[in-house]
């Protein structure tokens, strides 16, 4: 039997219950660090003409977070999936990578308005936890062919999004397979718009959520999806991990959703692969070095990072993209402010000669052949100071993972940073301490109520 249905009858039977405190404060915690970002990006670039694009199909149904009225369900899901994603600041799982919650959650929380206005937080906490630690779990089946150039973010995110809606609307495990297969036949997502520094890489997410409330309802009206969705011959695994997986590494954990203590959430608004050398960058800024003491940096890494985040920088071309995929323009920030935040991915920052400079002068990023190539850490500073003295300095932790977990005093420095840079009026106290009751079964209709 096709492990989507597994998959199926697991996320349908859980229960509050099932999961362990730890498990429920990671979600409590993906969700805050989630929401945060989308009010931070709801008025970045390309979200305003997203949403006028949009207009033109109704102006009633779900909530646009943010001040931005409402939309029917598939287009409000869409669009704060954009603006979810667009700050480039939302949770990974490092191991894939992959951004569960960018279409999770923006799906997951328009089906509720429309479906379960009534939900209970723990309900909605457990739905939430089904469809990250799902999406998770896929993601990380066939050690993800990266190299290929899909986007693990939204092609595995879309089925843990299905997942998730199946457990709000308790749908029976037909129904769920179904609707996972409908998913398979609309799935896709290449990198290459991140190679191409395009605006379009904060939308790719947002596809997946519309298409995933699409193959809800089509499920839901009794039409038949595909149901060999993993295995068959073209299915999941067939199509992006060239059917190598290893179907027994996803069941463990299953009935308690355990991938979710993996989830790591972001200190730095930028690709997960630039964190670990900005860690580095912030190191040495600690001991005193500033970019006017540096002749060269020369930085090894893995090869996907290379691929991702390690492309010569040109401050006269780069947009916002091309910098917050760019470890030369992290680390050239960190070095010069002591900080990587929202304000150094404007147009006018990035523009910084200063910052521009040195780096596309004096950092030289490669391939460390001893990395696995998917990994994000051990990463390695070979620093060449003006006097001519080396130092090296190197990592094998990356912060905001599970191994160095944001405190909830840096969470709520994050929350600040993002409702700040979009002018936002909600308290960052407020926000938090009403997502933390929905542990206590509080209204969610209540906790939405501050989007708006």
């Amino acid at each position: 039997m096709d492990i989507a249905h597994h998959l199926a009858v697991s996320a349908i039977s859980r229960n509050y219950h099932d999961l362990s405190s730890d498990t429920v404060e990671a979600t409590v915690a993906s969700l805050i660090d989630s929401l945060a970002c989308a009010l931070g990006g709801a008025s970045a670039p390309g979200l305003d003409e997203a949403r006028r694009a949009l207009g033109r199909w109704g102006d009633s149904g779900c909530t646009v977070w943010g001040g931005f009225g409402q939309m029917p369900a598939p287009f409000a899901a869409f669009l704060n999936a954009g603006s979810l994603h667009a700050l480039d600041y939302d949770d990974t799982d490092d191991k894939v990578p992959l951004h569960a919650n960018s279409v999770v959650l923006p799906a997951l929380i328009a089906d509720l308005e429309e479906n379960r206005p009534d939900c209970d937080g723990r309900e909605f906490l457990t739905a939430l936890a089904v469809g990250l630690d799902s999406a998770m779990r896929i993601g990380r089946a066939g050690g993800p062919k990266g190299s290929r150039g899909w986007n693990y973010s939204v092609i595995s995110g879309c089925m843990g999004a299905v997942l998730s809606i199946a457990r709000l609307r308790k749908w029976d495990a037909e129904t769920t397979v179904s609707a996972l297969g409908h998913q398979l036949a609309q799935t896709a997502g290449s990198l290459q718009s991140i190679i191409d520094g395009s605006l379009a890489k904060r939308f790719q997410p947002a596809l997946m959520a519309k298409d995933v409330l699409m193959s809800a309802s089509l499920a839901e009206a009794g039409i038949d999806g595909p149901r060999n969705v993993f295995e068959g011959r073209a299915g999941f695994f067939g199509l992006y991990q060239d059917g190598s997986f290893d179907r027994d590494s996803m069941l463990p954990g299953l009935e308690s959703c355990s991938l979710v203590n993996d989830l790591s959430l972001k200190p730095y608004p930028s690709c997960r692969f630039t964190h670990a050398p900005i860690d580095l960058a912030l190191q040495l800024y600690q001991r005193g070095l500033r970019p006017d003491d540096i002749s060269q940096i020369r930085i090894r890494v893995s090869g996907q990072a290379v691929n991702m985040v390690g492309r010569d920088y040109d401050c006269q071309s780069a947009g916002v993209v091309d910098a917050q995929f760019s470890i030369s323009y992290t680390v050239a920030v960190a070095l010069l402010r002591g900080a990587v935040r929202l304000g150094d991915f404007t147009l006018e920052s990035i523009g910084n000669p200063m910052v521009g400079r040195f780096a596309s002068e004096k950092v030289l990023i490669e391939a460390n052949p001893d990395v696995g190539f998917l990994g994000m850490v051990p990463v390695e500073f070979h620093v060449e100071l003006n006097n001519g003295s080396p130092f090296y300095i190197a990592t094998e932790m990356v912060s905001g993972s599970p191994e160095m977990r944001m405190t909830e005093s840096q969470l709520r420095s994050k929350v600040l940073d993002c409702l700040e840079f979009n002018g936002s009026r909600l308290s960052a106290d407020d926000f938090i301490k009403a997502a933390n009751t929905l542990k206590d079964g509080a209204s969610v209709k209540n906790f939405l109520r501050l989007l708006k």
